[in-house]
């Protein structure tokens, strides 16, 4: 059964706007905090040997986000990421924000496409990692 990656993050000051809310451009530098969180942890695949070692770089190819409500300077925010699609040489990932109360904050849709950082052209998913992504695939 396929599961959803999930964590946590603490809104900082550093992420609130004079009003004591989350500014929006923050929100996506948390989801790519995420993103590398579930390579490393999620996955066992930490960016550092993806991206240095093996060099396959991992850029966000597009980005679909709706902001639905506020957060607040000192909430810990639940994150959940679901991959929607394995394709070639990309794939496509929901992540969902939730308040402390369950209610969502937001919720982007992300497609992050495979580089060979040699040539800086797409390429096919590693065999390995396109099994370790299985398990956390949600078809429906």
């Amino acid at each position: 059964m396929s599961a959803p990656f999930v964590s946590e993050v603490e809104v900082r000051f550093r992420h609130c706007d004079p009003a004591g809310i989350v500014f929006y451009p923050r929100y996506f530098e948390m989801i790519n905090d995420f993103v590398e969180e579930w390579f490393d942890k999620g996955m066992g695949m930490p960016f550092h040997a993806l991206h240095v070692d093996r060099q396959i770089g991992t850029p966000l190819a597009s980005v679909q986000c709706d902001f639905t409500a506020p957060s607040r300077w000192h909430e810990r925010l639940r994150q959940e990421l679901a991959v929607r699609r394995i394709g070639g040489a990309s794939f496509t990932a929901g992540v969902r924000f939730a308040g402390p109360d369950g209610s969502t904050r937001l919720k982007a849709e992300l497609t992050i496409v495979t580089v060979d950082l040699r040539v800086m052209r797409s390429t096919a998913i590693p065999d390995d990692l396109r099994q370790r992504m299985q398990a956390f695939l949600i078809t429906g």
